[in-house]
């Protein structure tokens, strides 16, 4: 735990006990949890030294004590409070942290190269992009395309190509209308027994939990931290607002949806990535929660905490992702516990 962290589970504890600090403000003095007398319970809070370890706790009446922290935890009944462990940052990717010795599950990880739409070609303005606010460095970083009406499939379709080491695995094919202009279009189609309009039309050769879009951005052993955020446009939005194109050590990457695989872990640690900052959208709580236990034993994770459930990274002025990440990345014990009734 940083300092950080320590103060804020300090403050937790104090709060649950109604405890008060001692006169050297090394031990925090309140009810016992045993035997119910009044300022008898000691929790020791000041610096570890050979005898004594941050949290080890006694009681003056009864005799009862603790001495680890998430036993003391467990005892006052805070085990929410508990500390995922994490492996250790620096050391090699061990290939068990994944998939432990006695899971005879191999994870599969290759990626078949996906053909482009038929007439595909790339462009670099385009009206319902500039209505997302695309600019000219985004096209050059993002690439995307249509088939200029040559492909019926895909006409009203804008397409990004999902590249992994310089290879195209498969492409998001969005399309131009609103979900609203869909919906009512698909209602009025469906009581004529006419072809419905999908407002994606995806590649299906690969399995998306396979793939991130922006991956061939983080750079090996280079790339420290990498937000990870739900669709290519939360990733341009981002990288845009930071101003990230050129920066190597902080990148912005999609999983497609609110969920993270083994897979897609897999592949940020192999290219070195130490710290996830989750950006998922502020109403995916529950998937918030989810993924950063299972980040947390590979990454030193953050969770950027959109405080407006109604917004994504799209919505969000320049100053409202400077204050989020000026003063809003919570660690996920933090996250959790302002959530708890979420």
């Amino acid at each position: 735990m940083n300092k950080h962290e320590t103060d804020f589970l300090i403050e937790e504890i104090t709060r649950h006990l109604g405890a008060k600090r001692d006169g050297g403000n090394k031990n925090l003095i309140a009810r016992c949890p045993y035997c119910g007398k009044e300022d008898k319970y000691g929790i020791y809070i000041g610096k570890e030294t050979l005898r004594k370890k941050p949290f080890m706790a006694h009681c003056f009446s009864c005799g009862r004590s603790t001495l680890t922290r998430d036993k003391l935890l467990e005892e006052i009944g805070r085990p929410d409070l508990m500390i995922t462990p994490t492996a250790d940052l620096s050391a090699p990717l061990n290939a068990n942290l994944l998939f432990p010795l006695d899971n005879e599950e191999e994870i599969d990880d290759t990626l078949g190269i996906v053909e482009l739409p038929d007439f595909y070609r790339q462009v670099y303005t385009h009206p319902y992009l500039k209505a997302r606010g695309f600019v000219y460095d985004d096209y050059e970083q993002f690439p995307v395309g249509i088939t200029a009406g040559l492909n019926r499939r895909y006409d009203d379709y804008v397409i990004f190509p999902v590249i992994d080491s310089g290879d195209v695995v498969g492409y998001v094919a969005r399309h131009t209308w609103s979900k609203e202009e869909i919906d009512n279009y698909n209602r009025k189609a469906k009581r004529a027994g006419e072809y419905q309009i999908r407002r994606f039309n995806n590649s299906t050769q690969n399995d998306f939990v396979k793939l991130l879009y922006n991956y061939d951005a983080v750079i090996e052993d280079e790339t420290d931290t990498v937000i990870l955020v739900e669709g290519i446009f939360d990733v341009v939005a981002i990288t845009r607002k930071l101003e990230l194109y050129d920066n190597p050590h902080f990148v912005a990457v999609a999983t497609f949806g609110k969920k993270v695989s083994q897979a897609q872990i897999y592949k940020l640690q192999t290219k070195g990535v130490r710290t996830v900052v989750l950006g998922f959208d502020g109403d995916a709580v529950s998937a918030i929660k989810q993924t950063a236990t299972e980040l947390s034993p590979y990454f030193e994770v953050f969770i950027a905490d959109i405080a407006d459930p109604t917004k994504d990274w799209q919505d969000l002025t320049d100053t409202d992702i400077f204050e989020i990440f000026s003063g809003r990345l919570r660690s996920p014990l933090e996250y959790k516990l302002s959530k708890l009734q979420e």
